[in-house]
């Protein structure tokens, strides 16, 4: 009777420390970040206004370059005094004009990296949800640049996966 208590409680210990290993897996952040349909769309909007400020700045260097002509041909005949006094509103004009695009640039590059951030952080939230959601102890990060995982077994490679349910989730 005493051998089989003991074989019972060996059997019980034996069970006890089979827990089951850790899940984890590793995701290619480059790769999830740029592929990221949510990040595409701020990338294309930007883009867009990108194209519209360069039109905007190309129409008004040619109207620069025709006052500046006309400019030239009025004040060939002054004093250097008269020019000087006939080229100070021109000059004052056009230094607010840039000034303005100055900070028009400015801002545009200031909200296109506050939305690049904000989507960056959309991604590792949704990570994090995806591996409480998954029974996932770890999910590592990779990149060319970091290699925080050095080697990863391919099926422990979550980015394709991750991916999908992401831009799943951004159309929904």
């Amino acid at each position: 009777m005493n051998k089989k208590i003991v074989v019972a409680l060996v059997i019980l210990v034996a069970f006890a420390s089979c827990t089951q290993p850790e899940k984890t897996g590793f995701i290619n952040n480059s790769e999830l970040i740029n592929e990221y349909q949510g990040k595409k769309d701020i990338e294309d909007k930007y883009k867009l206004r990108d194209e519209v400020s360069k039109r905007k700045s190309d129409s008004l260097g040619q109207a620069y370059q025709i006052e500046v002509m006309g400019l030239q041909q009025k004040i060939a005949k002054m004093s250097e005094k008269q020019q000087q006094a006939a080229a100070q509103p021109f000059q004052q004009k056009w230094q607010l004009i840039e000034q303005q695009m100055k900070s028009e640039q400015q801002k545009f590059q200031k909200d296109f990296q506050t939305e690049i951030d904000s989507s960056i952080i959309e991604v590792a939230d949704f990570v994090k949800g995806y591996a409480k959601k998954n029974g996932y102890t770890y999910i590592f990060g990779t990149s060319d640049i970091s290699r925080s995982v050095m080697y990863g077994d391919e099926t422990k490679d979550l980015t394709k996966d991750i991916l999908e349910a992401l831009n799943i989730s951004y159309k929904e």
